[in-house]
């Protein structure tokens, strides 16, 4: 759906008063990972495929591109079935195709996975008091990089496993990405700026990839990250986002140079074996410093 009535807060700031950020919410737990909604008006609980975004996404291949809808009026929510593949459990039991049911505070909704895959479930919280929702992001910030708000490198690999075999994912490029010279930052002009940079890195990965998931901070002033399209279409792609943090941190008065490097997950062994894979995007990005930093260099 491309008119989304979500704000999606995911532990950022936003501009809402106090008492507003307290409205019906949904936390998407998958594995590791929990990402928070807000509900208001209909929206849709499926997972994205071929470039549609539903409102509330959940991305184990258990969910279905339309799984259910919530409908929220003012501070109560309802949760409509849809007949789909899995279903959906509410209180133990699978709730019948188009039953609505009332949602209360602390109500829990999963989407079932088989018994050779019982992490791929996903559990639905909703949550309408301060209590709850505070407890919530509690739990969401200890799955995210503290500095970047990006995810950290358990919940990155986490999704990875739940959705590699998506056909988004046919073809798959990892990359690597280092702050040239980062020390001297630190070093000349403090702790400060060396955090606006890794933060300013950060959002830029984040607006460049479709979901938030795709990319993390490794460690450090390394990020890593995933995106879909083939081997050489990459570079063309990774060279915006080299582009765009050199633009975007000299219009901020502390130029960013990046060097890069990846590898097309297909040619690994193991495409779960993601230190693994990136150990290889790395031994690429050693090429681009060696080679005068600011770079792309491919794994080979």
């Amino acid at each position: 759906m491309t008119d989304s009535n979500t704000d999606i807060i995911m532990g950022r700031k936003t501009d809402k008063g106090v008492e507003d950020s307290f409205r019906p919410t949904i936390f998407v737990c998958e594995g590791h990972s929990i990402s928070e909604y807000r509900l208001q008006g209909l929206q849709n609980l499926g997972r994205p495929a071929d470039g549609v975004m539903p409102e509330i996404p959940a991305y184990s291949r258990f969910v279905s591109r339309n799984h259910g809808i919530f409908e929220t009026e003012g501070r109560s929510s309802t949760f409509t079935a849809i007949n789909t593949t899995n279903g959906i459990m509410f209180k133990g039991a699978y709730l019948k195709p188009w039953t609505r049911i009332n949602l209360k505070d602390g109500d829990e909704l999963t989407v079932p996975s088989d018994d050779h895959e019982k992490d791929r479930s996903v559990l639905l919280v909703f949550a309408s008091t301060e209590d709850r929702i505070n407890f919530w992001r509690r739990l969401q910030q200890a799955s995210r990089d503290k500095l970047t708000d990006l995810c950290d490198r358990e919940s990155f690999i986490t999704w990875w496993k739940q959705n590699h075999r998506n056909r988004d994912y046919d073809e798959t490029v990892l990359f690597i990405l280092d702050l040239d010279d980062f020390k001297l930052i630190n070093d000349k002009e403090g702790h400060n700026t060396g955090d606006a940079a890794l933060r300013m890195v950060a959002d830029i990965l984040r607006h460049s990839v479709r979901y938030d998931n795709q990319v993390c901070r490794w460690g450090g002033d390394e990020f890593v990250g995933i995106i879909p399209v083939n081997h050489s279409g990459a570079k063309e792609r990774l060279a915006e986002i080299l582009q765009k943090i050199w633009d975007d941190s000299t219009a901020a008065g502390f130029p960013l140079s990046v060097s890069i490097g990846y590898v097309d997950m297909h040619s690994a062994k193991n495409i779960l074996d993601i230190p693994g894979i990136v150990g290889m995007a790395d031994e690429a990005l050693y090429s681009a410093k060696t080679n005068g930093k600011g770079r792309i260099e491919a794994h080979k």
